[in-house]
């Protein structure tokens, strides 16, 4: 008991523990070398997120379409001139304009390869 309030005395909290010399660490400690690793990933990708080129309403508007239409070969040419106003060809043009710039899924590209070549 007089060593803990010698220790108290001295400033030093009676109820931590200090790393010995073999290596152990206080939980607490490494409690907190594990958060702060945490959180330091967690602000790299919020910073990498950022950099980021984001979508616009009209890209996500031609991806959503594209991904909806490829399993069935791709749309019909009405419905790409109701809802973007051109022709299948520039619709296949812009798409893969989109993809370039922004990238996609594997699996995505392999679809749209098929229902939407580009016609040189």
């Amino acid at each position: 008991m007089l060593a803990l309030r010698n220790r108290a005395s001295d400033g030093e909290r009676p109820d931590r523990h200090k790393p010995t010399a073999t290596g152990d660490s206080d939980p607490l400690e490494v409690d907190i070398r594990r958060y702060r690793r945490w959180r330091d990933r967690r602000r790299e990708a919020e910073r990498h997120r950022a950099r980021q080129p984001k979508l616009g309403k009209e890209v996500e508007d031609i991806l959503d379409f594209a991904r909806t239409w490829a399993p069935f070969g791709g749309p019909p040419e009405d419905e790409i001139f109701v809802n973007f106003g051109m022709c299948p060809s520039r619709f296949a043009e812009r798409l893969w304009h989109i993809i370039g710039e922004f990238g996609c899924e594997p699996a995505d590209e392999t679809q749209w390869q098929r229902a939407y070549p580009l016609h040189d």
